[in-house]
């Protein structure tokens, strides 16, 4: 279910970011090598567009200043570069997640501020289909992740 803020400057309180890449138990576990790769991915692309906006990214302490974001994973598919090579959207990669933004002041109710879903889908074909892999669509997948956290204009 997709639910933006009620308030975006309500999000413009938080100093530091915390965020963490998790996977949906229905589909097959991610290694914890893939989920590392695709949260560094996801933090450079916040410290990109936007590098003045957080003091603070994924640091150790829990602070109450801290935006909590969580990216579940439910769809990572690497598709079949063969059947890319021979027709496109034959063997279609896709990365899918639930993008959800939390208040973490009270560690049991963790209040949902917003969520939204966001999709990365490759289905070319041709040479191009068939020489590119999963890795190369998830730069273009943290890209998403990142613009889907709001309140993280520079301030003036």
């Amino acid at each position: 279910m997709l639910a933006p803020p009620k308030d975006e400057s309500q999000l413009l309180k938080f100093s530091g970011l915390n965020v963490e890449v998790q996977c949906n138990e229905e589909i097959p576990p991610l290694t914890n090598a893939t989920k590392e790769r695709i949260l560094i991915l996801i933090l450079k692309h916040v410290k990109t567009q936007c590098p003045h906006r957080f003091k603070t990214i994924n640091s150790s302490g829990q602070e109450s200043d801290n935006l909590q974001v969580s990216v579940i994973i439910k769809r990572y598919y690497e598709g079949n570069a063969f059947a890319r090579s021979m027709l496109a959207g034959l063997g279609l990669m896709n990365i899918g997640a639930d993008v959800i933004l939390s208040d973490p002041v009270d560690p049991v109710t963790k209040e949902k501020i917003a969520s939204y879903e966001v999709n990365k889908i490759f289905a070319w074909g041709g040479l191009y289909g068939a020489t590119t892999r999963i890795t190369d669509i998830e730069d273009g997948f943290a890209q998403a992740v990142a613009a889907a956290i709001p309140g993280k204009k520079e301030e003036q």
